[in-house]
């Protein structure tokens, strides 16, 4: 539930941004060769005009946010702090509400009524509504103002947490078109042409948000392909070996610049791809180790070899899948952790065959963390799940295979047998793929589309690093930067 006294505070804080100078907001994006102080400008006269704002005084209505029959009980403490943040938002903008004799229904009024009610009057009517789809809701704000014959409308869907910001510019969007204010923000994400300084607009999505951590990535795999082909090549030269590194690094780090800049990288692409390129590669080095190493010649030379076909051939895989589409945040993070629960798969299924659990399972432990990472990159272009029941499902399987092994441990005390020992691996297995199991029985109303009624401390996305948004005003940009992992908790 949404602190209605918290949404206050954001509106009002909000409202307040939005009626300062528009060169406040120019300052971080203003050239090396700023003119100097007292220099006119065409540009800067124009950005200094604050934001258009309502006349003083205009008497306004906020009618009680309207919800669908269906939702009334769930929504009501969203709707009410929606009531209490729009009213405090007119009133930042300039408007004068009037709270007495408002209306107690949250109905949705009829919008031919809504229009015959403000041309008889000279009261601007502002009639705001709900739907709730699971962790979203779409908001709907209508403005009917005296005299006029249409109704001014705006509907977004936006996630819960974003609902205080949306809902106080997309009002002071509605306002400022009233009283023609050219220069009102669009939508966040989308782009508009201005053909003047843009007013009032706030931070913007910024493009490839996913730059910084495609780029981490690709630096730290082109400094492993470097000191591969070191190894494999046989030299211990370190006049060969730092060269190489940094070549490898920079071509890595330029090729995720030059990717970023061509194609809209999210963050959960990085991520993706991120997972194609370490997990087949750890999958080369134990294959090669578990199944080749005994026989060869020069089993370190072969083995950062077999380490770059398995890297190479998996970056070729999840950029196919990547052309799919726009991945999400529970696909990338199905495909990371495929790997990890593939590997411990693969583990125990050669520990069962060879029936010796002292033995430390190297290729079984490769070939699972290579078929888990396959198979969860291909189900996550497929599939749409969110971050948290991929958590979820990780977190019970992890937690019944360790439990199960726990209860079956006494077979493998002192000396146990082949059979044994099978026993004890069978029995992690089966409580591994249980929890994973029950786990997901847990999340199933969330699959199965019924995601209202689920617990809002579990939307969790996947960590951020390097520009998160741009100031835009006009021609100036200035980027945002910024790191961090978001989620919600009661």
């Amino acid at each position: 539930m949404i602190d209605p006294w918290h949404l206050r505070g954001r509106a009002r804080a909000l409202a307040l941004t939005a009626a300062l100078p528009a060169f406040v907001v120019a300052l971080p994006a203003l050239p090396a060769s700023a003119e100097p102080a007292g220099a006119a400008s065409p540009a800067g006269s124009a950005a200094a005009q604050p934001a258009p704002t309502a006349p003083a005084e205009r008497p306004t209505v906020v009618l009680p946010t309207a919800l669908a029959p269906e939702a009334a009980e769930r929504g009501a403490p969203l709707a009410s702090a929606l009531d209490a943040l729009l009213s405090d938002t007119a009133q930042d903008l300039g408007l004068s509400v009037e709270l007495a004799g408002r209306a107690a229904s949250r109905a949705r009024p009829d919008e031919a009524e809504l229009i015959e009610r403000a041309r008889s009057s000279d009261k601007l009517f502002i009639a705001p509504s709900l739907e709730l789809r699971g962790d979203d809701v779409e908001l709907r704000l209508a403005l009917a103002s005296g005299g006029a014959r249409s109704l001014r409308v705006r509907v977004e869907r936006v996630a819960r947490d974003e609902l205080a910001v949306r809902a106080a510019v997309m009002l002071r969007d509605l306002v400022a078109e009233l009283d023609g204010g050219a220069g009102a923000a669009p939508p966040l994400g989308q782009e508009a042409p201005c053909s003047e300084p843009c007013r009032g607009r706030l931070a913007t999505p910024a493009r490839s948000l996913g730059k910084a951590t495609l780029a981490a990535n690709a630096t730290l795999y082109g400094g492993l392909v470097g000191f591969s082909i070191q190894r494999s090549s046989g030299s211990d030269d370190p006049r060969l070996l730092y060269p190489l590194l940094a070549v490898g690094a920079g071509i890595g780090l330029g090729g995720a610049i030059i990717i970023a800049e061509e194609w809209d990288v999210g963050v959960a692409d990085a991520w993706y791809l991120g997972s194609g390129t370490w997990w087949p590669t750890l999958a080369g080095h134990l294959i090669y180790e578990g199944r080749f190493a005994e026989h060869a010649e020069d089993p370190d030379q072969e083995r950062w070899a077999s380490g770059l076909i398995g890297g190479t051939a998996g970056i070729t895989l999840a950029a196919l899948g990547l052309s799919l589409g726009r991945m999400s945040e529970g696909g990338a993070l199905m495909a990371q952790s495929g790997g990890g629960l593939g590997l411990t798969l693969g583990g125990l299924v050669e520990w069962a065959a060879r029936g010796d659990v002292q033995r430390t399972p190297i290729a079984g432990m490769g070939y699972g963390a290579a078929l888990g990472w396959l198979a969860a990159a291909a189900a996550a272009t497929q599939l749409d799940l969110t971050a948290a029941q991929v958590l979820t499902i990780d977190v019970g399987a992890l937690l019944g295979g360790l439990g199960a092994a726990a209860l079956a441990s006494p077979l493998v005390f002192e000396s146990p047998t082949q059979v044994q020992q099978r026993a004890w691996v069978g029995a992690a297995a089966g409580g591994f793929l249980l929890g994973a199991g029950v786990a997901w029985y847990v999340t199933r109303p969330a699959f199965a589309g019924v995601r209202a009624a689920s617990p809002s401390w579990n939307r969790f996305g996947l960590p951020m690093m390097g520009v998160i948004g741009e100031s835009v005003v006009g021609s100036r940009r200035a980027p945002a930067l910024g790191l961090g992992w978001q989620g919600a908790i009661p």
